[in-house]
């Protein structure tokens, strides 16, 4: 079906009769089969990183930042048939995209606001990327207590589990793995909440354990989009911002990129531009006097701490109001078991313009530690427990912006600048969740598609049903027993699982590196399972410019808490080897390294000032 972008309310009509459309199953099912009949595989060959000089100056397509919005559309624009440059400030994936629960929303919380068809979108996306990366994705039990009363009764939640399960019972069933498919929730009493620790017992009366979905790794998964957009013909770029767009009459006909590493600035062409540049998207625009797409900003803030409660995450009621209609009361902030650790989140704090520091202020790590403590008590959390914390932007949007944006979901927009400010030649994604990247994308390859035509159908394929790199694995389950005996020679289980986690079937990649030189094989701390061949793996096929690009996105070996200066003097070196790096060189990147852990680990007093 061809959308029809002279209606906005049309281009709504379509979303509504396509998520509603006939057994989504066998709509999975077929977008899979398409997907292996066109050759992609996680199979291919890793690209080697090419030389920072861009050969090719006029592109079909720019996308304009490179996070998961970014990944996604880049990916859908090169497998629809047009050259495709794709254009990062920073590192890939270094922003918004790895500054959150590391959750797959199913869309159970829409229900709150009554958004039903909301609800069916993040359940039928993360199954997507669940099949797309199955080594990626763990399952986390949630424990949703009950309480005396109506709204926090019990009556009322299993209302509400009910809902979900028939809006979503057939998507769940798409999945063709069983292994993947997420256990439906359950009843779970008082004592064997009790028996947990750290939740609120008066007036609890029980609960339900609803079952999420985890990303192991958000930063591999964007990478691994960007990586197989590359394979398929993107050219990827990180560390080249563009500055502003270049015109001719009323069209944006390209962009003024620099390089960040050289400050040589250069014209690239375009036939078409895309702005997914997140929260910043508005920046970039009002450079050339565009409609603005957000009023005001809120920054939301984690924290990794010791592990503080067993298998199960819970949600702690905050002091700050929900928004939605049938909301159980005030918002909550969740405790998340992740690698071992709890992963903390989120505060809340607004902003008037996102910036470019990402580390959280000493009173947004408050907010999250008194609300642990104050429901807790035994955590007995303070500042010095913080292993890392890091903070991310969202936008807030005026319900007055309407006419030429999407606004289905009240989140994401998609926005025809032709159309709102008569300038030709540019589009604008934001997207505010990582689940429904992907759809985004989705949404704007078939405008773009109204602005450059039809795509070659012989070569054109879908995003939905496609495999991420290591990501062809029938069953999960099985795939994790098999891998811990083969590779039970070279790592112990727990190291063995950890690799399958961030690499699926390319752990054998992994194994042959570590084969061919025993000593890649080793972890590069007692208290990490990272392990020295993924540090020449990331320097040599990952696209990597510093060494925070490996320490803290392409590995979690700086996510979990301060490795210390040998080890990161060790992965100077390696990484050195592979490119070239001199002494000085490697000293310089473990110094920026230091001055990153050092802000977001050991910079805030017992007072949560930033010092």
């Amino acid at each position: 079906m061809v959308l029809n972008l002279e209606s906005p309310d049309s281009f709504c009509q379509y979303r509504h009769r396509f998520l509603r459309s006939a057994d989504l199953a066998k709509r999975q099912g077929r977008h899979a089969q398409k997907a292996k009949w066109n050759g992609i595989t996680s199979e291919r060959a890793p690209v080697t990183d090419p030389d920072r000089q861009i050969q090719k100056k006029t592109f079909d397509v720019i996308v304009i930042g490179g996070g998961i919005t970014g990944a996604w559309t880049a990916l859908e624009c090169s497998l629809r048939g047009w050259s495709t440059l794709l254009l990062e400030k920073g590192d890939f994936g270094g922003a918004t995209s790895m500054r959150s629960s590391r959750l797959l929303h199913g869309g159970i919380r829409y229900l709150q606001q009554l958004q039903f068809q909301k609800v069916r979108e993040s359940a039928e996306e993360r199954n997507f990327l669940i099949e797309s990366a199955p080594h990626m994705v763990a399952q986390v039990p949630f424990i949703v207590p009950t309480y005396s009363g109506f709204r926090r009764g019990g009556l009322f939640l299993r209302a509400g589990m009910l809902a979900y399960r028939l809006l979503t019972r057939q998507i769940d069933k798409a999945l063709a793995d069983p292994s993947n498919r997420l256990p439906v929730d359950r009843k779970i009493s008082r004592s064997e909440i009790l028996e947990q620790g750290g939740i609120d017992s008066n007036g609890l009366t029980g609960g339900r354990v609803l079952y999420e979905a985890q990303l192991q790794s958000s930063e591999r998964m964007t990478f691994s989009v960007i990586d197989l957009a590359r394979q398929h013909g993107t050219v990827a770029m990180n560390y080249l911002s563009a500055e502003s767009y270049a015109y001719e009459a009323k069209k944006v006909v390209g962009v003024v990129a620099k390089d960040r590493q050289t400050q040589k600035t250069e014209e690239l062409r375009a036939r078409l531009v895309i702005n997914a540049a997140g929260p910043w998207c508005d920046q970039l625009n009002a450079k050339g006097s565009l409609h603005q797409l957000n009023t005001g900003f809120a920054r939301g803030a984690h924290i990794v701490t010791r592990k503080l409660l067993s298998h199960y995450a819970v949600a702690l009621p905050s002091a700050f109001r929900g928004d939605g209609v049938a909301t159980r009361g005030n918002r909550h902030i969740f405790i998340i078991p992740w690698r071992g650790r709890s992963l903390i989140g989120t505060s809340y704090m607004e902003a008037d313009s996102p910036s470019a520091d990402l580390i959280p202020e000493g009173s947004e790590i408050s907010q999250l530690i008194d609300t642990v403590n104050a429901t807790i008590p035994s955590a007995q959390l303070n500042h010095d427990d913080v292993l890392h914390a890091f903070a991310g932007y969202y936008p807030l949007q005026s319900d007055a912006i309407k006419s030429g944006i999407y606004q289905g979901t009240g989140e994401y927009r998609l926005v025809d600048h032709e159309r709102i400010d008569g300038l030709g030649g540019l589009i604008t994604a934001l997207g505010a969740k990582f689940t429904t990247g992907r759809r985004l994308a989705e949404m704007t390859a078939e405008m773009a598609q109204q602005k450059l035509g039809a795509p070659d159908k012989r070569r054109w394929t879908s995003t939905r049903g496609i495999k991420l790199a290591g990501g062809a694995i029938k069953n999960i389950g099985v795939f994790r027993e098999q891998a811990v005996r083969t590779y039970a020679p070279l790592w112990p289980e727990k190291t063995c699982l950890h690799l399958v986690d961030c690499y699926g079937t390319r752990i054998d990649d992994l194994a042959t590196l570590c084969r061919e030189e025993a000593d890649l094989a080793q972890t590069l701390s007692p208290n990490h399972d990272t392990v020295r061949a993924q540090i020449i793996w990331a320097a040599k096929y990952e696209s990597v410019v510093h060494l925070s690009d490996i320490v803290f996105r392409r590995t979690d070996l700086c996510l979990l808490g301060d490795p210390g200066n040998v080890v990161l003097q060790e992965c100077a070196r390696l990484a050195g080897q592979v490119l070239g790096w001199t002494p000085d060189r490697q000293a310089e990147e473990v110094a920026l390294v230091r001055a990153e852990l050092d802000s977001s680990t050991t910079g805030f007093s017992a007072k949560g000032i930033l010092q």
